[in-house]
């Protein structure tokens, strides 16, 4: 048996033992279909679905660019770059149609006053290679309960975001919190004046155990993917929830694997019958890992 494995079923037991909530855990590595990405979206932080192709990014200092991805081999279709837009540190896409909406909103330090959100139209009828999009909208936004702008210190501020979804109009923000490995859903109303700025409203926090990397939401159920301080990959499914409220329903927490072996896990989607998540390359003396796309049948959840 892997060392990884015998992990995972520790880990399990511990869990189940002290918790409420739904357990599972399932090997990632061997469920799902593994694809290596190109190195030229070697820090990919979210992907999103949308008329059979997959979109992603690079996040903190890449280029102000979208990356239409081969649903097969994960291959570069397209790259879209975004006039007058800048990549501070993007982790996170999110779609209403054909509108997609980009989250510049990663704050390791907690110290950002900058925190934005980006909107363009997908171009799907161009078969160009290279393509330039005008922006829809850009907006600012700040979180409603937070007083303090220092410098926390790396990875220990509880107002990092990696991860939010697009739902009835309103966008849902999910925290990376540092600080407790809990996470806060904010509702944010989508300003029609361009520059505008809002306030993301507090709704309900959650233990997750874990940081949160990223977020979709498909048919009235929502799924979360992330990773602990020590390496290990997690994906949340919660269902049953009413009146917006995402954490008072039915939870689910499935251990994934390690991320020394799949990759940092950032990003995932959603639709029809597969999830999709997304990994960022690992480069250390101990182990590499390649970016790397997962595709596994929703039924596994």
């Amino acid at each position: 048996m892997k060392l990884y494995s015998t992990i995972l079923f520790i880990v399990f037991c511990t869990t189940y033992l002290n918790s409420q909530i739904t357990t599972d855990t399932l090997d990632l590595s061997e469920i799902a279909i593994r694809i290596t990405l190109p190195n030229q979206i070697n820090e990919t932080s979210g992907v999103a679905y949308y008329k059979n192709a997959l979109y992603t990014f690079n996040d903190s200092g890449g280029n102000a660019e979208i990356y239409k991805l081969d649903i097969n081999d994960g291959k570069i279709l397209q790259t879209i770059k975004i006039r007058e837009a800048t990549n501070v540190d993007w982790e996170e896409i999110t779609l209403k149609d054909d509108t997609l909406y980009i989250g510049d909103f990663g704050n390791n330090l907690g110290n950002r006053r900058d925190l934005t959100i980006y909107s363009i139209k997908l171009p799907y009828d161009s078969i160009s290679k290279n393509l330039e999009v005008p922006l829809i909208n850009k907006f600012y936004f700040t979180f409603e309960d937070q007083k303090d702008f220092e410098n926390q210190g790396y990875q220990k501020t509880n107002f990092d975001c990696e991860a939010f979804v697009y739902d009835q109009g309103k966008l849902h923000l999910f925290t990376k919190q540092w600080g407790n490995n809990q996470t806060t859903h904010y509702l944010l109303n989508i300003p029609k004046k361009n520059g505008s700025t809002a306030i993301a409203k507090k709704m309900e926090s959650f233990n997750t155990e874990c940081v949160i990397t990223g977020a979709s939401l498909y048919k009235n159920e929502l799924f979360f993917i992330g990773y602990t301080p020590n390496g290990l990959a997690y994906l949340w499914k919660f269902k049953d929830f009413k009146n917006g409220y995402f954490f008072n329903g039915k939870a689910k927490k499935i251990l994934l694997g390690l991320t020394a072996e799949l990759s940092q896990t950032e990003g995932i989607e959603v639709h029809e019958n597969n999830v999709y998540i997304t990994g960022e390359e690992m480069n250390y003396s101990l182990f590499q890992t390649p970016p790397t796309l997962y595709i596994l049948n929703k039924s596994e959840l």
